[in-house]
């Protein structure tokens, strides 16, 4: 391992990818690395992975995205049509090449297909296209699937045999079979009966069993490997008109889980969910015409679906057909109607969207606040207003956001919407520093240092902060110990 560097790896995604950004970013930094495959790693010390996530200030955050970078082994690049076309992403790309580094950048691909014909299938962001001599060391979901593709991912960061880990992947599963099959024998001679026979029984008599039957789902939400038995549970649910089965179901099919890959299945049941309303197969479907999977590309039919979610209170709904508005997909752009949109999303309430929908809700309403505070930076679709800016930011900020912290405590330094307060600033640099963000526990450490706002000693912060993988911080100790 080489220790000039603080991160294992830089994952870079388009926002229509976050789920993987955030599945791989977990998968990663929980992986028990075995002793014989450590090198000179600290034992205990897992994969460090920094997963980029756009925030609201301009060129110091660009600067310190760029340190990540720079801090950062390898450049993981989650590939699909989406981020092909992410501007962010082809930047985040070709910064990594312009140091000389393309041999150290890893494609995951989960959608699409590199150096295509079809622009509407290219995978590959431009600056990672067809490069002379480059061949990726990456891994595609749809040729391996997503836990193959995370043990190749691992390979390469560790400098392993992938058919090492592979190896090793099926030694575990043999030494705790006898565990689950323990668990699975349980779970068959007091509920799992019922919650089979519950799939094909009337639906008022599954209403009686709903508790149950929601835990099994629940269970297979959580499952890192869905089996064919889960993917049959599943089914069988689904076309006895549970439309949780359908949405899990669908999934199943887009991602190839216990099941063939199959398009034109997960339109079918996204399809067949969002006409019985529920919202996750409405945004599903809205996703299906948007890339044109298992169905022909419709913008409209897309944007469509995206606003029918919106009228039955989904934040993704609003956050998606708030972006075609003001990018104009499927209709002509019209910033005004993306702003209320936005609006809408970042007021949206949570209670009202069904358990397995969310967690993706929550993290469509963060969006939302910030791109309401954007908008009011930047004057789109609304009248610039850096006081209200400042007002959404404290709203994102105050859901324990670590990221609206972070922004809340610059604005606050830079009397951005507001008037310059130190002991504000230095709040919320802390707040974000306590919830993990290496930017706010460098910040913090700078108020220490400087006294701004504060004047406890600022070495445990800077400390704290270069361990979060900040590089600004470990300079300021050097110059400290200087």
């Amino acid at each position: 391992m080489d220790h000039d560097y603080t991160f294992d790896a830089f994952i870079s995604y388009s926002h229509r990818d976050l789920d993987w950004g955030k599945w791989l970013q977990r998968k990663l930094e929980s992986f028990h690395i075995p002793n014989d495959m450590r090198g000179d790693r600290p034992k205990g010390q897992k994969l460090r992975i920094f997963r980029d996530q756009t925030d609201l200030a301009g060129t110091g955050l660009q600067d310190s995205l760029q340190q990540n970078l720079h801090a950062s082994r390898f450049l993981i690049v989650i590939c699909s049509p989406s981020s092909a076309a992410s501007s962010w992403v082809n930047e985040e790309v070709q910064f990594f090449i312009s140091q000389g580094r393309v041999d150290k950048i890893i494609p995951f691909i989960v959608d699409g297909e590199p150096n295509s014909d079809d622009p509407s299938l290219e995978c590959f962001p431009p600056s990672l296209r067809n490069i002379p001599g480059y061949t990726h060391l990456g891994a595609n979901i749809q040729e391996i699937g997503r836990n193959k593709a995370f043990l190749k991912t691992v390979s390469i960061l560790l400098d392993v045999r992938f058919g090492r880990l592979v190896d090793r992947e099926k030694q575990r599963k043999l030494r705790t079979a006898l565990i689950i099959g323990i668990i699975t024998a349980v779970i068959a001679g007091t509920g799992g009966m019922l919650l089979w026979r519950n799939a094909v029984i009337s639906r008022e008599n599954r209403a009686l069993n709903y508790d149950i039957y929601g835990a099994a789902m629940l269970s297979l939400s959580q499952k890192d490997v869905i089996e064919p038995e889960d993917v049959a549970f599943l089914r069988a649910s689904a076309e006895e008109g549970n439309t949780t089965a359908m949405f899990y179901l669908l999934d199943c099919y887009k991602n190839g889980w216990g099941v063939e890959k199959d398009p034109e299945q997960e339109f079918y049941w996204s399809r067949k969910g969002a006409e019985l309303g529920d919202v996750g197969c409405m945004i599903a479907l809205a996703n299906c015409y948007f890339y044109g999977e298992g169905t022909e590309k419709d913008y409209r039919e897309s944007l469509a679906w995206d606003l029918r979610a919106a009228e039955a209170g989904s934040p993704s709904g609003m956050l998606d057909a708030a972006i075609c508005y003001e990018d104009g997909y499927g209709v002509e752009a019209d910033p005004v109607q993306a702003f209320k949109l936005y609006l809408e999303c970042a007021e949206a309430e949570l209670e009202k969207i069904p358990p397995h929908y969310r967690d993706n809700a929550e993290e469509a309403r963060n969006l939302g606040m910030y791109n309401v505070a954007r908008c009011y930076v930047s004057g789109t679709g609304t009248e610039k207003d850096v006081s209200k800016a400042f007002e959404w930011m404290h709203r994102l900020a105050d859901t324990g956001n670590p990221y609206g912290m972070y922004n809340l405590g610059l604005m606050y330094q830079n009397g951005f919407g507001t008037q310059e307060d130190p002991e504000s600033a230095y709040f919320w640099f802390r707040k974000a520093a306590d919830a993990g963000d290496a930017d706010g526990a460098y910040m913090t450490g700078w108020c220490l240092e400087n006294q701004y706002g504060v004047t406890d000693p600022a070495v445990d912060w800077y400390r704290k902060a270069a361990e979060g993988g900040n590089a600004q911080a470990a300079e300021a100790l050097e110059r400290l110990k200087g």
